[in-house]
C-alpha cells in the first residue's frame, strides 16, 4: 500500500498493490482479505509514519487485520520530508520521535513494544565478522540491513515493533 502508483508497479517482489492516502482515509479495510485466514503475520511501514497525521486510527486499523500473535514493524530513519513530516516530528529529537512511534503502537492496542536500533547491530555484525564469529541469526540481519540500504554507510535506522495481543 503506497500513495505513488508507479513506485508500487515496481516493485516486483509485491503480489497485489493497493493505492491509498492514509491520511485521507486510516482504515486500511480491503486489503486484506476477509476472516482470519485472510489476515495478516506482519506488517511494516517503512519510513513514512512520520507523516500520518491520525497514526493510531492507521495503527488500530492495521491491527484489526493482523492475526493475534501477529507483528507490526515501523521503520524509521533520520530523515524525512519536513514538508510532509508532521509538526511535532520536526521539533523533537531522535529518542523522543522512538518513543512517540512506541506510544503510538501501545494506544493502538499493541503490546510488547521494542525499539530495535539497526544501527547499533549492524555495529555488533561487524566486529563479530572481523572477530570471524558471525553466526546465521545475524548474517541475517546484515542480509536485511542491506536490503535496506545500509551496508557501508553509517545513517541510524530503528524498527519500533509490537506484538497484536489478539482482543480486537
Amino acid at each position: 500500500m503506497g500513495l505513488n502508483k508507479a513506485e508500487l508497479d515496481a516493485n516486483p517482489v509485491l503480489s497485489r498493490r493497493v493505492v491509498r492516502d492514509l491520511n485521507e482515509q486510516p482504515d486500511v479495510k480491503g486489503v486484506a482479505d476477509a476472516g482470519e485466514q485472510g489476515k495478516y503475520d506482519a506488517a511494516t511501514c517503512v519510513v513514512s509514519i512520520d507523516y500520518l497525521t491520525a497514526p493510531v486510527a492507521v495503527l488500530e486499523s492495521v491491527r484489526a487485520h493482523t492475526k493475534s500473535g501477529g507483528a507490526v514493524h515501523l521503520i524509521i530513519s533520520n530523515r524525512c520530508f519536513p514538508t510532509k513530516a508532521v509538526s511535532r516530528w520536526l521539533r523533537i529529537d531522535e529518542p523522543e520521535r522512538l518513543h512517540m512511534v512506541a506510544d503510538y503502537l501501545w494506544w493502538s492496542g499493541w503490546r510488547d513494544v521494542e525499539i530495535l536500533d539497526l544501527k547499533e547491530a549492524e555495529d555488533k555484525i561487524q566486529a563479530e565478522e572481523s572477530s570471524g564469529g558471525v553466526g546465521q541469526a545475524t548474517g541475517g540481519l546484515q542480509g536485511l540491513m542491506g536490503w535496506f540500504g545500509m551496508s557501508g554507510h553509517r545513517d541510524p535506522l530503528w524498527v519500533v515493533r509490537g506484538i497484536n495481543p489478539g482482543d480486537n
